[in-house]
């Protein structure tokens, strides 16, 4: 048996022994880990990795070949951003490898990344999120600080499922929030929604999780309210577009917003400017004084 050393994972083989594909993928969910990369992450990673093994079976990692990947992904009753992360999953397993020395090929560059077809998610009116706050039932302080601080800060719902007690600053009125790449930002709330979190707070018994919700326990929450209150597409991430939303249309400057999502370029904040400004034209036609005065 040799022994081999990496920066970050040690393992026993033998010299001529090939890398298999599970020992990879065990060896890269253990270099995850040590980077302490978010368990969201992990949970994606994991999905990834033991779908794609259980489609093309447990063989060497320098056999796989870009048309044994093109087929998985093509196989995958799911939707194009699904899609789309299991083909970034297995790019980072790649890239991995390659670092490690266990193949001299990247055969995951070699397929065409999904492109999932642009969804304008329009933002929640007031008078839907009033509707919402009064279809509230059972644990009512609880579901309204929740429908609170995802409106008032913009979180998305993995990182509101993984505050702790210790985040909520509530004489500062900050959450202390980890978000994707393991960024830590902290981000204001307003006093109103400080009242409400420290009503439904105030109940728990320490250390108690302040939400104990996955984003799927979290979505269906989210799901059955907005059926009570009439509406057909009521979601965690409908709040961030609208705060986002709401936030330009107030004043807010892009840059700003940049940071408070968590996102690492413009790019996403281009598509709430852009509906930002359609409401901005649409108000201007309705108040302009030269077309409402006829001159």
């Amino acid at each position: 048996m040799q022994y081999h050393h990496s920066k970050r994972i040690h393992y026993y083989f033998r010299k001529n022994d090939p890398m298999m594909l599970s020992k990879a993928i065990e060896g890269f969910t253990l270099a995850c880990r040590a980077r302490r990369l978010s368990e969201h992450t992990l949970t994606d990673y994991g999905r990834t990795m033991r779908r794609f093994l259980a489609h093309i079976g447990d063989t060497p990692i320098q056999g796989v070949s870009s048309t044994q990947v093109a087929a998985f992904l093509a196989a995958q009753p799911y939707s194009a951003k699904t899609v789309l992360n299991y083909h970034i999953g297995l790019s980072a397993l790649w890239t991995w490898c390659i670092r490690e020395g266990y193949t001299d090929r990247h055969i995951i560059r070699q397929v065409e990344k999904p492109r999932p077809q642009k969804v304008v998610v329009q933002p929640f009116t007031d008078v839907e999120v009033r509707a919402m706050m009064s279809a509230i039932r059972r644990n009512a302080d609880r579901d309204k600080a929740i429908i609170l601080t995802l409106l008032d800060t913009g979180l998305r719902a993995s990182e509101l499922c993984g505050l702790k007690l210790a985040d909520i600053d509530l004489s500062n009125r900050r959450l202390k929030v980890l978000g994707k790449g393991n960024k830590e930002r902290l981000l204001p709330f307003s006093a109103r929604t400080a009242s409400s979190l420290f009503r439904y707070l105030s109940t728990l018994d320490p250390p108690a999780s302040p939400f104990p919700f996955t984003r799927t326990s979290l979505a269906h929450l989210i799901q059955r309210i907005g059926k009570r209150a009439g509406l057909q597409d009521a979601h965690p991430h409908r709040f961030r577009h609208t705060f986002a939303v709401t936030f330009l249309r107030n004043g807010g400057d892009p840059y700003t917003l940049q940071e408070i999502l968590g996102h690492s370029t413009m790019e996403m904040v281009k598509g709430y400017l852009l509906l930002a400004q359609i409401d901005i034209d649409a108000a201007h036609k309705r108040a302009s004084p030269v077309e409402n005065w006829k001159l």
